[in-house]
């Protein structure tokens, strides 16, 4: 009983808000990790908040692609996009996993429609030109930018109790599909709706101050401290993309950026609903932020203490 008293100012701080959360395919490669992420996602939309899913899949299109008998190949994160690949997604995405969420969702009783970001226009992309990364000018291929979202079918459906699960690819406004990378997507999208916070699930248990240390994670950043790390180097391969996901998603207006682990089964509960949380939270103050803010993660507050500044 304890745990829900000291839970309680978190309810009610979340309660009618929006939360864009968002799982790579990585941390839902299984049918326990899907049903694992589907029962936390349950409680966060019976505790009150308003929630929309959105996902990848990584992995699951990778082995497809093999399947179809072409290697995956991946630059700075991203995956160069063939006429292949795009098929495989498709059919991982779409045609597969979002199904198995929706699914898992519906049995912790949180009914939800999977949605694709083709469907009715929701996320339309433009086809990003060659590219300067780390291996060169790179063509990605059918590999777009998202250009717009229409928040209004995701809205029809909170508000008729559903959450929507979303998914690449996106359209390209002539009837055609391109790839869209789903952390960028997940910024779009809480950005399009307003959300309160955007929640990462990644492999690791946030962000680290050490890639390859997994006890080195970082509790709270600013954007700044976030710039810092990537010049020096710290953020590598995806998490880089996912940097670039953050700041998207802060300057657009979101109020707070989470990173958690997708493989602990209490982390997003964690995260959301204790004073020490359990990944990394971003926000936008400046390099010098407010003492409660600095040290919220290593205080316990009284429930009459808590206040909007809370995780």
């Amino acid at each position: 009983m304890t745990d829900l008293f000291k839970a309680a100012p978190h309810v009610r701080l979340h309660r009618g808000k929006t939360f864009v959360i968002k799982a790579g395919g990585g941390t839902i490669a299984k049918t326990s990790a899907i049903r694992q992420f589907a029962r936390q996602v349950a409680v966060v939309q019976a505790l009150g908040a308003r929630v929309v899913v959105v996902h990848g899949g990584g992995p699951q299109t990778d082995a497809l692609q093999r399947m179809l008998g072409e290697e995956p190949r991946m630059v700075d994160g991203r995956r160069v996009t063939t006429p292949t690949a795009m098929r495989a997604l498709r059919m991982a995405t779409a045609g597969e996993l979002s199904g198995e969420v929706v699914a898992c969702l519906a049995a912790e009783g949180a009914p939800a429609v999977g949605v694709s970001g083709a469907s009715s226009g929701l996320l339309v992309a433009k086809r990003r030109a060659p590219t300067r990364t780390t291996e060169g000018i790179v063509d990605f291929g059918e590999v777009g930018d998202v250009q717009s979202v229409d928040p209004k079918p995701m809205l029809a459906l909170i508000e008729d109790g559903y959450i929507p699960v979303v998914c690449p690819p996106a359209g390209d406004g002539n009837g055609g599909f391109l790839n869209v990378n789903a952390d960028l997507t997940a910024a779009s999208i809480a950005v399009a709706l307003g959300a309160a916070k955007l929640v990462m699930l990644t492999g690791a248990p946030g962000i680290l101050s050490n890639p390859s240390d997994p006890t080195s994670l970082l509790s709270a950043l600013s954007i700044s401290d976030l710039d810092a790390m990537e010049e020096s180097g710290a953020l590598k391969g995806g998490m880089r993309v996912k940097a670039a996901a953050i700041r998207a998603a802060l300057y657009g207006g979101v109020g707070r950026v989470h990173v958690v682990s997708g493989s602990d089964e209490n982390a997003l509960l964690a995260e959301l609903y204790t004073n020490q949380g359990a990944g990394t939270l971003v926000t936008r103050e400046p390099e010098k932020a407010p003492e409660s803010e600095q040290t919220l993660k290593q205080v316990t507050l009284e429930p009459s203490q808590l206040s909007g500044s809370a995780r």
